[in-house]
């Protein structure tokens, strides 16, 4: 008898933990993301203070300095424009309209130098019109 109710606790003990661990496994939160959706923040956002362009070398770098809470993650960072680079003045254009005293949001590609200022490569620079 003994034997007859541990088997009938065991299986209703199975039987139990596999219904809760079924029960919403395959259930989607209805308020979830797009997968495709992706949060983008800008590396650096401000003025371009200053335009280096050597001679050996393609493309151009650019400093820009904004304030801390703008939005943007950092606030000062050199940046390396190159022919890949994105850029946007009211429409698709490219590197040679940057100049000296233009607002810019500046998205970052691949690693970030982590000195101050931060050294990153642009992605995308869009510039702001006053």
């Amino acid at each position: 008898m003994r034997k007859i109710i541990l088997s009938l606790l065991f299986v209703l003990s199975a039987v139990l933990v596999i219904a809760c661990s079924a029960d919403g496994a395959n259930d989607e939160p209805n308020d979830s993301p797009d997968d495709d959706s992706t949060f983008v923040e800008y590396g650096v956002a401000g003025t371009i203070e200053e335009i280096e362009s050597g001679e050996n070398q393609e493309g151009i770098r650019i400093h820009v300095v904004g304030n801390e809470n703008n939005g943007a993650t950092y606030d000062n960072a050199w940046v390396t424009v190159s022919e890949d680079t994105v850029v946007y003045a009211n429409e698709e254009t490219n590197y040679e309209v940057l100049k000296t005293g233009d607002y810019v949001n500046v998205f970052f590609t691949g690693d970030v130098a982590e000195s101050y200022p931060v050294q990153a490569t642009a992605r995308q620079i869009n510039i702001i019109e006053d």
